[in-house]
């Protein structure tokens, strides 16, 4: 008999422990009495019954953006599912893996076991704080423990009064404070003790990172109060759209709109002109039609581009989504879920939406939407 967590065997079973409807109208002595053609045929529809709930189970996880903990608890269920898990925490399977992984989710990440820090997900972050951050002026850095998240709750008025960075250690490895609310970090839940592999997983994390900078361990006070809500959003433009890109987006006077509920950054402004707004959801950016207008002047092809067919560009222009089938290239950095700019085959700016493919898949998949147009730019 088939089960979630494996097989077993009718005669050992003194109880049948599941609900389907075979499972339900018999007992284990009494379907162990049947004819054998009958027993038979019942063992056979509760596989069935099992076979496609859980089918369902992994639908659903998909759909839920929680496919992940699924994979990692049937991991628990066998040693040989466990040892294949451990192989997709190489690097190269890293690297593959992190190419179709979303750039962020619906629920919260989940820690289930030792796999956890091995996710795409946070390879990516890890990848990208090394690759994207821009430290500030002072090589000096402060080292805190993990507390109430968003981190900033606790640390934030420290962090106004010293020049340079507060990194707080955490599972994910160093997180500046200024990234403390993005997508997975304030969204992620973890146990108080975590496992030693985890541990020392974090604790290199962060000995790469201040390599990498070449910051110290120290506090320097500042002389003026420091203007962290900027600070905050080059740091958060630069991780989700790539370095420097800050740089271009904040070249012009900025002006910040916050909630008035929450007092967080909402929408931001730069020469009168919308250009991002902020989403509560997982902290990171999306991008209006001016701040793609902003970024194709400034940035030359892939960069952040999906390039879809001249005849497409109409119904573009008028805010209609991008089909698979109608995608000519794009930028091979793009993930699902990123912001991107949508143009025809000349660099045409015809749009701004979110990506739900990435680039393989675009231009694998004849059939389905590759990208959501958010705003499309009509004819002036």
């Amino acid at each position: 008999m088939i089960f979630p967590w494996g097989t077993e065997k009718l005669e050992e079973l003194e109880e049948l422990p599941c609900s389907c409807p075979i499972c339900s109208g018999f007992t284990a002595k009494e379907l162990k009495n049947l004819e054998e053609k009958e027993r038979v045929r019942n063992i056979a529809l509760h596989n069935l019954y099992v076979s496609f709930s859980e089918m369902k189970r992994i639908r659903n996880a998909i759909r839920n953006g929680t496919l992940w903990e699924l994979v990692e608890q049937k991991a628990s269920y066998n040693p040989a599912l466990f040892d294949g898990l451990r192989v997709l925490e190489g690097k190269e399977s890293k690297e593959w893996l992190e190419r179709f992984e979303p750039l962020s989710k619906p629920g919260a990440l989940m820690y289930t076991g030792t796999h956890t820090v091995h996710r795409p997900l946070v390879y990516r972050y890890q990848k990208r704080l090394l690759e994207r951050y821009r430290v500030h002026s002072s090589k000096y850095v402060v080292i805190l423990p993990e507390t109430t998240k968003p981190y900033s709750r606790s640390y934030l008025e420290r962090f106004r009064k010293i020049d340079g960075d507060i990194i707080v250690s955490s599972p994910f490895g160093p997180v500046p404070l200024l990234l403390d609310e993005i997508y997975p970090i304030a969204q992620s839940v973890f146990p108080r003790e975590l496992d030693e592999e985890s541990r020392r997983l974090s604790e290199e994390s962060l000995d790469q990172f201040l390599k990498k900078y070449n910051l110290k361990i120290g506090e320097v006070k500042r002389r003026d109060m420091r203007d962290i809500d900027r600070e905050r959003i080059e740091a958060v433009i630069d991780m989700q759209f790539g370095k420097g890109m800050s740089e271009v987006l904040l070249d012009g006077e900025i002006l910040i709109k916050k909630s008035k509920k929450t007092g967080k950054i909402r929408n931001v402004f730069c020469d009168g002109k919308h250009i991002l707004s902020l989403r509560a959801h997982d902290g990171l950016f999306t991008l209006k039609i001016e701040g793609a207008k902003i970024i194709h002047q400034n940035f030359p092809l892939p960069k952040l581009r999906v390039i879809v067919k001249e005849e497409c560009k109409p119904f573009i222009i008028e805010g209609k989504s991008v089909f698979a089938k109608f995608v000519v290239d794009c930028d091979p950095d793009i993930r699902p879920f990123d912001e991107c700019l949508i143009v025809s085959e000349k660099d045409e700016l015809l749009g701004v939406g979110r990506t739900l493919l990435n680039r393989e898949e675009m231009l694998s998949f004849g059939y389905g939407v590759a990208v959501k147009t958010r705003e499309g730019l009509k004819d002036e």
